[in-house]
């Protein structure tokens, strides 16, 4: 059973997932913003969610590995163990800022209709629903949106998956701890297939610090 420390009331949520590692700069920046999108060239950018409980599998990040190959990870757990943890931003599924699929589909350019469909194949091989499930925004996440701020460390996910689901309070003084840390790590060394594309080496620990665990659990 999937649990959530510290979880509150129950509505209808749609998650942006990602990892550990955009929890500073997230926090700084205060918003999801469209530019951590991969689009193609002359086409709008989107922030994007899913109604899935689960991490979407097409946004598990990919790496270079020493010989340059690049690689996927192949699951939640390895996820959580290169980037010391997972980490999703959930808001109303009804709310206004956030669009059905068919409406990023339809945006795209003729040209660029036949990789949107092989993606959204691709998707479904992988087992997840994009029709039922997928949200886009064209326009900013701003945190005032942000009905759920949540973290699952190494230590909460197994070979099954997450296993539970922490709250990050952004009021705590675990939080203003955090900020002081230092500068914000910048997302572009990232690659999601959903957020965050770069084909530059994954890091092997979280920059932030050794463990964000010692902080949420003071």
């Amino acid at each position: 059973m999937l649990l959530m420390k510290g979880f509150g009331s129950v509505t209808d949520i749609t998650w942006h997932y990602t990892d550990a590692r955009q929890l500073l700069p997230l926090i700084k920046s205060k918003a999801l913003k469209p530019t951590m999108g991969r689009s193609h060239r002359g086409e709008r950018p989107v922030v994007w969610f899913t109604r899935a409980d689960t991490y979407e599998p097409m946004a598990y990040p990919a790496w270079l590995d020493e010989n340059g190959i690049r690689r996927v990870m192949a699951s939640e757990q390895e996820i959580a163990r290169r980037a010391n943890g997972l980490l999703r931003i959930g808001v109303a599924a009804d709310d206004p800022c956030l669009r059905p699929l068919r409406e990023w589909t339809n945006s795209r350019r003729p040209e660029h209709q036949n990789l949107a469909e092989e993606m959204l194949n691709a998707a479904k091989e992988l087992g997840s629903n994009p029709i039922a499930n997928w949200q886009v925004s064209f326009k900013p996440v701003t945190q005032k949106r942000w009905l759920h701020l949540q973290i699952a460390f190494p230590e909460d996910v197994g070979d099954e998956g997450v296993q539970a689901w922490n709250e990050w309070d952004l009021r705590a003084q675990y939080t203003k701890d955090l900020l002081k840390m230092g500068s914000p790590i910048c997302a572009e060394g990232i690659s999601c297939e959903c957020c965050e594309p770069d084909d530059r080496p994954f890091p092997r620990s979280n920059p932030l610090q050794p463990s964000l665990d010692s902080l949420i659990h003071k």
